[in-house]
């Protein structure tokens, strides 16, 4: 069996060595190919991206490529960006290999002039080499694994989803407003990049706060059997789990819970699992048990105007009838970076460059989706030279009435 990890590896110098060719690798700011506008004709701006369009993290790649195409779509029935209209490549990328493949591909192959990746945790991480070598201008929207983050690239800019810092002490922040005398925390881990990013940040925090006992178990990506994990935390007592995983993932650990000994525990699900397609999965009797992070203002199924009238733009997209579990936080984010980037683009001006979007985007001010006529769905977004981290926002939510709702800020 060929080792994946070898083939990732080989795959990264592949990338790294067709730059050295095209004389990329080591470009420095203002010489004439960091100048160079690929993908920008007089009528025309290519971008491109990658996610996950088919497997068992679907669920973050095609709503993801959906919204961006509603969003570049109203952008362009508007007129476009400064007198261009926008074109979305997007590639299919699960694993690592296929990641790198795909950023190669758009920014040798097609010679897009932007790159968003839009994979989650594990593609940003396989790509993360790749992107800082090309030095073309990359939009990390969901990732929030340290390694696209570290070490810091001038290129490389992040949207909706904070690092796993920000979200990992969320996490633990709501778990303590839900218990606050809780001595005895399970924390239940995926053993792929986005909750290991997690598990890196959450341990150690609960560590440090003295007088815990913190028992960890983890598990492989897509489990549907947890009772080796839920029998640990029954037979260590503990008080309040934290659960790094998937919808389906802490769906099934939650809805075994009660079945191992684990009758008294309150659940804190992460980002990726704040999604109403879980309910149905954990039953009624656990609803109550369940508190989440998000990372959008409003939860997809609230009232509130701006997601009302959005919600009316995605059910047009779909002819009337959503798709189950939409939309979920991927759909907001994918509308809300594609209005962020236009608004990066806008600002640079009519004489693109990345040399001149790149420094649009260091100074862009609670730029959101209404500055080009969008619909609030996702918080503001502010960078600066020296921080790339665009939202830093993370919101508490609970299930009310058989659905996800924001309820404030996590502290």
């Amino acid at each position: 069996m060929v080792d994946k990890k070898l083939v990732h590896r080989r795959t990264i110098l592949r990338g790294a060595a067709g730059l050295a060719a095209a004389g990329l690798v080591g470009t420095k700011p203002g010489s004439a190919l960091a100048q160079s506008a690929q993908g920008v004709t007089d009528d025309e701006i290519l971008i491109g991206a990658l996610g996950q369009l088919n497997g068992p993290f679907a669920f973050i790649g095609v709503p993801g490529r959906d919204n961006m195409q509603i969003a570049i779509d109203k952008l362009n029935a508007a007129g476009g960006i400064n007198g261009r209209k926008l074109k979305l490549l997007f590639e299919q990328a699960s694993t690592p290999a296929e990641s790198v493949a795909a950023a190669k591909k758009l920014v040798e192959d097609n010679k897009v002039f932007v790159l968003v990746i839009a994979t989650g945790s594990t593609g940003a991480a396989a790509a993360a080499d790749y992107v800082r070598a090309a030095k073309i201008p990359t939009y990390n929207t969901v990732g929030a694994t340290p390694i696209i983050r570290n070490p810091f690239a001038r290129n490389v800019f992040h949207g909706t989803i904070p690092p796993a810092s920000i979200t990992g002490q969320a996490l633990i922040d709501i778990g303590f407003q839900a218990v606050p005398k809780a001595r005895k925390v399970g924390v239940l881990a995926g053993t792929y990049a986005f909750p290991q990013s997690h598990l890196a940040e959450v341990k150690p925090r609960l560590e440090k706060r003295g007088g815990l006992e913190v028992v960890v178990e983890q598990f492989d990506a897509a489990a549907t059997d947890y009772t080796a994990q839920l029998v640990s935390f029954a037979r260590h007592q503990v008080e309040l789990v934290i659960i790094l995983g998937s919808f389906k993932e802490a769906g099934f650990a939650i809805k075994q819970a009660p079945e191992k000994g684990l009758t008294d525990a309150i659940f804190v699900v992460d980002g990726s699992a704040v999604n109403n397609a879980i309910i149905p999965i954990i039953g009624p009797d656990n609803i109550k048990k369940v508190r989440g992070y998000f990372n959008a203002p409003y939860f997809p199924t609230q009232d509130d105007p701006p997601m009302a009238g959005y919600r009316h733009l995605l059910i047009e997209k779909y002819n009337g009838t959503l798709p189950q579990g939409r939309p979920n936080i991927y759909d907001l984010i994918g509308y809300g970076s594609a209005y962020v980037l236009a608004e990066v683009l806008k600002k640079a001006g009519r004489n693109l460059s990345w040399d001149a979007v790149i420094g649009a985007w260091e100074t862009i001010v609670n730029a959101k989706p209404s500055d080009l006529g969008g619909y609030d769905i996702i918080f503001p977004e502010t960078v600066t030279p020296t921080d790339h981290q665009g939202n830093k926002k993370v919101a508490s939510a609970q299930i009310i009435n058989g659905s996800w709702r924001v309820v404030g800020l996590a502290s």
